[in-house]
């Protein structure tokens, strides 16, 4: 459990980073997209008895709308804006391995997204079964889902539809621990711990070690006898495979999905 404890902000850290990190340069039809967004948002929370929360992340701040779960679970301040794009008053209520899954999904999420053609990006949805504490100090089952119902026209993500659901015990056989699908082609990405291991090589994660340890790819090379361009060239494969940019961001990404 301390595990989980500690690796929780280091991964939605590393999510902070990459989705603030997005250049959103060029404009927005703001106005006309935000409260098409809104209205959907409203929407599924009285259709669907859910708590409905719609984050803009280039403003970094979300609108709430809420249920009658909400009093279940024992929300109280019920803000219908906040300057963050996580709802913590919610999240610090969830168990913290589910939690931590759904970072992870989440992480995983953005990184396909950035795949994926702009007009196609809202067929597809982060599906995660979370334990969250009730009033009674109780863990009862919530269905998350996130969707991107907006990107920028230089392909950054800006509109995000988080919407949380109570699960009837009777049915929670049917609602997945953590997957991504395609709600069009039917299609399932499932979250999968030993996949997640075997990201990257036991050659490049010794080093990637190595790069932990301060070591620069010429000696890298030399205690491997690889050539440099070999080193490079896991170097790169590394940052690709991690969605990062630099050996340093690597090392923390590979720290919090435990393949360091």
């Amino acid at each position: 459990m301390v595990k989980n404890n500690h690796n929780k902000p280091k991964m939605r850290a590393h999510l902070d980073i990459k989705l603030f990190s997005q250049t959103f340069q060029n404009d927005l039809t703001t106005d006309a997209q935000l409260s098409s967004a809104k209205s959907i948002a409203q929407m599924y929370c009285k259709l669907e008895n859910c708590i409905s929360v719609l984050s803009d992340l280039k403003a970094r701040n979300s609108y709430l709308y809420y249920s009658g779960i909400a009093d279940n679970i024992g929300l109280t301040n019920k803000e219908s804006e906040i300057k963050s794009i996580w709802e913590d008053e919610l999240l610090n209520r969830v168990h913290p391995e589910d939690l931590l899954k759904k970072y992870q999904m989440e992480f995983q999420f953005f990184k396909i997204l950035s795949e994926i053609n702009i007009n196609e990006r809202t067929n597809y949805q982060v599906v995660t079964r979370l334990r969250i504490k009730n009033t009674g100090g109780k863990y009862i089952l919530l269905q998350h889902r996130l969707v991107y119902l907006g990107s920028n026209d230089d392909g950054s993500v800006w509109l995000a539809l988080c919407l949380y659901n109570l699960i009837n015990e009777h049915l929670e056989f049917t609602i997945p621990q953590a997957v991504i699908i395609n709600t069009l082609t039917g299609k399932v990405i499932e979250h999968d711990e030993q996949k997640i291991k075997y990201i990257i090589t036991e050659r490049e994660r010794g080093i990637l070690q190595l790069i932990k340890l301060g070591y620069r790819s010429k000696e890298i090379a030399e205690k491997l006898s690889l050539s440099i361009n070999t080193i490079n060239r896991h170097r790169q494969n590394i940052f690709n495979k991690l969605n990062v940019t630099n050996a340093f961001e690597a090392c923390k990404v590979a720290e919090t999905m435990g393949l360091l």
